[in-house]
Formats: C-alpha cells, structure tokens, sequence
C-alpha cells in the first residue's frame, strides 16, 4: 500500500512540473510575441531597402514641382538669349521679330514666364520629399557669377528652342490638371490653379510667337458613386397605397450637392448676364456664344445633380437683378464675374471628389481659357485667393 501511495504522490508531482514547463513554454513565447510587435519587427524577413513607395499625389506634386522648376530654367535661357540676340526660331513666326523692339518685348515675356513659374515650383516645393529650392533667376549685365568648379566635366545645357519650351509647357499644363481630378483636396486645388496659368501661358507665347496652340486634352474618368436610393413619390391624394418608402430608403445625405446647386444656379446668372450684355452690345456674337456655354454648364451641372441627391433642381428664374455698375461697364462687371466663377470651382475642386470633381476641374480650365482671351494679364495662382 505504501508503494502504492509513493507511486501515485511521485507521478502526480512528474504531471505538476510537466504543467509547470508547459506554462513557462507558453508564457515566454507569449512575451517573445509581445516584444516582436512592439518593437515593430518584421517576422518574414529583414525590411526592405530603401523609402515606402509615394503615394499619388506626392507623385504629382513632385512631378508637378520638378517641371515647373525645369521649366522655369528653360524660359530665364529664352530670355537671355533673346535678350542676346541669339534665341532660336524654330518654326516661329518672325513677324517683324527681328527688330529690337520684338526681340525686347520677347525677352521680357520669358523672363516673366520664368519668374512665374519659378513661384509656382516653389509653392509646390514638399518639405520632406522635394530636394533644397534651386532658384533660376537670370544673371544680370554686370553682375558676378556664381562661383563653379574650375573643371566641370558636365556637358552644358543645350538652350532650349522657343517650339519645345512652348510644348513642354503646354504638357506640363494639361498633367496638372489631369492629376487634380484624383489627388487629395489640397493639392488638387494647386494643381489646377497651376495648371490653368501654365497653359494660359503657353497660350500667350504661342500667340507672340505664331506657334500652333494644341486643344486641351480630355480629363481622365472617374468612377460614379453608388446612386441614392430614392423613396417613390406619394400621390397628391394623400393615399400612399404602393407608393409608401420602405424602410433604408432614404435619400443619401451626399455634402456635394450644395455646392453643385450653388455652381449650377452661378451658371445660369451668368448666361443671362452675358444675354442681356449681347443685347445692349454692338458686337453681341462673342457674349452670345459664352452665354450658350454657361447655360450649356448649368445643364450639365443639372444632370450632375440628379445623379447624386434625390431632390429635383428646381426651375431657375427667367431673370436676374443686375446691378447698376453692369450698366455703367458690362466689361468690367462680365470680367469679375468670371473671377468669381473661377474661384468657386477651384475652390470646388478642394470640397468634391469623383464626377463632381472632375467637373469642377473642367470648368475652372474652361473658364481660365475665357479670361485668356479677355486679357494678356497671367497670374502664377488663378482663381486661388491671397
């Protein structure tokens, strides 16, 4: 019997320390896992070289900056060498260009081109990702240069002909705008002010110029977002019968719809603005034509509209108070409405996101090319407020 109990006392005691190991077994691995997610290590392998790879918009803005800096060194080359007498033509028009007056007035429109852009690549300048600003400011007659290196091996750069710069640019524009339609608000926002001035600038260079002015490209699609479930209209009887919403039907509540409201119903003013400016005007065919194009807007912003809130637009006033400064210089009144348009929607383009964006970034572009033939004047931001 007393072997016995020794016999059962001594196992016992064998499955306690085999629980005991167990325990300790699991409890230091449970540590070991612990130390491994906090440290943040990586389990399948050593980390991989190099930077997480950038995202879209910083890919665009980087882009974006890299093109406006290069960009801006090539117009400051234009401007010298014109100033010089020794810009190339290429396919320009002369026009008279030999003269020094032409030459003058060239000059001074590369050098302006430049200064722009620069301002632009650096408002685009990332402080983490992008390389220290490099400015391109010409070097003026009788100023030192910047000290180099006595034996450079670098081949010089190659001064860029006015036909390529002119190009260059108009590209760069048309990527801008093509890249504000998907990237995030705040830099959406730039890239379309950025890229209505730099085509708005190709424009006025291809015109001093005689060069040919490509049409603006389409604008990437984007993916529609679901439709709203809509609740079915209750007879004016008062009998809801098969008529009543169910449950989950409720329209959506989507925070674009405001702001499409207020661009279509802006749309329609200024199609009666330009209406009634065509009417008093000796020359009505121009106001006739952009007043077709802001109702042709306020149609499409319409149907914009449907396809993301339940509620119908409803039907615009036949007309609009105009105030007496319209009359005293419809001009002037037709300019800054149009600045007012252009600030809404790229303002737009920062609050929206899919078609709504895409078509905020369309009329803003459409708009920036309106007041390219209203005026020479370009701005380095449009539409974006200091």
């Amino acid at each position: 019997m007393k072997d016995s109990a020794d016999t059962r006392r001594s196992g016992f005691r064998g499955t306690l320390r085999t629980l005991a190991r167990r325990t300790l077994r699991t409890v230091a691995l449970l540590l070991a896992f612990t130390l491994v997610v906090a440290l943040g290590l990586n389990l399948d392998g050593p980390p991989a070289d190099g930077p997480p790879p950038l995202s879209f918009t910083e890919e665009a803005q980087l882009g974006a900056e890299s093109r406006a800096a290069d960009l801006a060194a090539a117009a400051t080359a234009l401007s010298v060498a014109g100033s010089s007498g020794g810009a190339a033509s290429d396919g320009a028009s002369s026009g008279g260009a030999s003269s020094g007056g032409a030459e003058s007035e060239l000059s001074g429109t590369y050098a302006e081109t430049a200064g722009i852009l620069q301002e632009q690549a650096d408002a685009l300048w990332h402080p983490v990702l992008s390389d220290p600003p490099v400015t391109s400011a010409p070097t003026a007659a009788g100023l030192s240069e910047p000290t180099v290196a006595a034996e450079s091996t670098a081949a010089p750069t190659p001064t860029p002909t006015p036909a390529g710069f002119v190009a260059d640019l108009f590209s760069s524009a048309q990527q801008n705008l093509n890249a504000a339609v998907t990237a995030e608000p705040g830099i959406a926002r730039l890239l379309a002010s950025v890229g209505a001035s730099q085509r708005r600038q190709a424009l006025a260079l291809a015109d001093l110029q005689g060069l040919k002015s490509p049409p603006p490209g389409p604008l990437p699609s984007v993916a529609a977002g679901p439709s709203p479930t809509c609740p079915a209209p209750i007879p004016r009887n008062g009998t809801a019968g098969g008529s009543t919403p169910r449950a989950g039907t409720s329209p959506e509540d989507h925070p674009e719809a405001d702001l499409l409201g207020e661009a279509v119903a802006a749309e329609h003013r200024s199609a009666y603005a330009y209406e009634v400016a065509a009417a008093r005007g000796a020359e009505p065919s121009t106001l006739v034509e952009f007043a077709a194009e802001h109702a042709s807007a306020a149609g499409a912003g319409e149907t914009l509209l449907r396809t993301i809130t339940c509620p119908q637009p409803g039907p615009q006033a036949p007309a609009f108070a105009l105030d007496a400064a319209f009359f005293d210089d419809p001009e002037a009144t037709l300019a800054a409405l149009n600045t007012e348009l252009m600030t809404m929607y790229v303002d737009m383009v920062g609050l929206t996101d899919g078609p709504a964006r895409r078509w905020a970034v369309q009329r803003f572009s459409d708009l920036a090319h309106h007041q390219h033939l209203a005026t020479d004047a370009v701005e380095a931001f449009p539409g974006i407020r200091n």
